[in-house]
């Protein structure tokens, strides 16, 4: 098993100065919004807020709005500003006492307040299910860790307005726990995604692709996946077993497994690397792998593996959760794979008996159609400035 360092090839694009963003939202005329995240990161902080004040702020599309994003370092601005946001969305945040009063003075002011969550982590009845998808072991220190962190993001959540979500099973989660309108926007590529991307696709149609599948791509990207690839392990063994060409890539932390043990010199293990060069490493391999547990936690999450994965026509195997389900059409666009099929499907691929060039070309159509910030611009719309009635 050989671990690869990776460098990050491309910094980070939250380059705007905070001048700068305060400045978007200074526009007279425009509808003002504001998010707020506690640290910027390249998961949720990338997806649920830069690429939403991103599409926004979209040129040509939308004059009436104006975006910008704030971090909890940042709140000193924030209340500066209380009295010209018309629109604050709190992304993924624990409660203190200072954003309690923040609430309320903005609310005051005429403020319309939206909770973002991409995840069930607000609702401590799940704490259990949790700690055990993610393979933590359930000791003191991480029920009180958990159980705190839960609580103070669901009490943060229960003084808003309404919430946006990524899926409609996890808005049912929200309403039944706080009560509370919610808004589905999904997930979807930012602008310098989409543009890697189209690079990748050039270099992989100007090569020559052979039939079957040598790459296989496994992208954890957080050390909690363990359970869930303990689900593809035992096949993916006998497959490389039969297939001595076959090598196995993983990006992020994750323990392999017994299973796979004896196939240290075909699996190579990289590091978190920067977004963008995550493009890259997927559009290297023929096939992306995600196996995971069905459950209230699973079926919470977003389809962001696929279209990751699409994006560069790399054909996407994935247990049909709630939000894969509605992603992927097997054979069409990807492929659903139940815990008992997983050797036969990837067995399958690797043979070449999968249609996955046609199932590459599909999946790429789907994603340019959906998950872009110009398909998704209504949706945050609609959440934003209250456009419509829920249902």
């Amino acid at each position: 098993m050989r671990a690869r360092a990776a460098s990050p090839e491309f910094p980070d694009p939250w380059a705007p100065s905070l001048e700068e963003r305060v400045r978007r939202v200074s526009v007279a005329g425009t509808h003002r919004v504001a998010y707020l995240y506690e640290v910027p990161d390249t998961s949720t902080f990338r997806y649920r807020v830069f690429n939403m004040v991103e599409a926004l702020c979209l040129e040509g599309h939308d004059e009436g709005i104006s975006a910008t994003w704030f971090t909890r370092a940042e709140l000193s601005v924030l209340e500066r500003l209380i009295g010209n946001i018309n629109t604050l969305v709190i992304c993924r945040t624990r409660y203190t006492a200072r954003l309690d009063s923040l609430i309320t003075r903005v609310r005051g002011a005429g403020c319309r307040v939206l909770f973002d969550v991409d995840d069930l982590i607000f609702d401590n009845r799940y704490v259990s299910l949790v700690l055990e998808t993610l393979d933590r072991n359930p000791d003191e220190a991480m029920l009180d860790e958990w159980f705190a962190a839960m609580s103070r993001i669901g009490a943060l959540l229960r003084l808003c307005d309404g919430a946006i979500s990524t899926n409609h099973f996890l808005s049912a989660r929200i309403e039944d726990f706080a009560q509370l309108p919610t808004w589905v926007v999904p997930n979807f590529l930012n602008a310098l995604q989409l543009e890697r991307s189209e690079e990748i696709r050039r270099t992989r149609h100007a090569s020559e692709q052979p039939p079957g599948v040598t790459g296989i791509g496994y992208f954890s990207g957080t050390p909690t996946h363990n359970r869930d690839f303990e689900l593809v392990s035992t096949a993916l063994a006998r497959v490389m077993t039969r297939h001595t060409d076959v090598r196995l890539l993983i990006v992020g932390f994750l323990d392999v497994g017994p299973a796979l043990r004896g196939f240290t010199d075909r699996i190579d293990i990289l590091p978190l690397t920067d977004f963008l060069t995550l493009q890259t490493l997927i559009g290297s391999t023929d096939i992306n792998i995600v196996p995971l547990q069905t459950n209230v936690f699973s079926n919470s999450k977003s389809e962001l593996k696929y279209f990751e994965a699409a994006i560069v026509e790399t054909p996407t195997l994935a247990t049909p959760t709630y939000s894969f389900r509605l992603a992927i059409e097997d054979g069409v666009n990807g492929y659903l794979v139940d815990a008992y099929d997983w050797e036969d499907r990837l067995e399958q691929a690797v043979r070449g008996d999968l249609d996955l060039a046609g199932v590459a070309e599909r999946g790429l159509e789907h994603v340019l159609r959906w998950y872009t910030p110009s398909a998704q611009l209504s949706a945050i719309r609609d959440a934003v400035l209250d456009t419509r009635v829920h249902s």
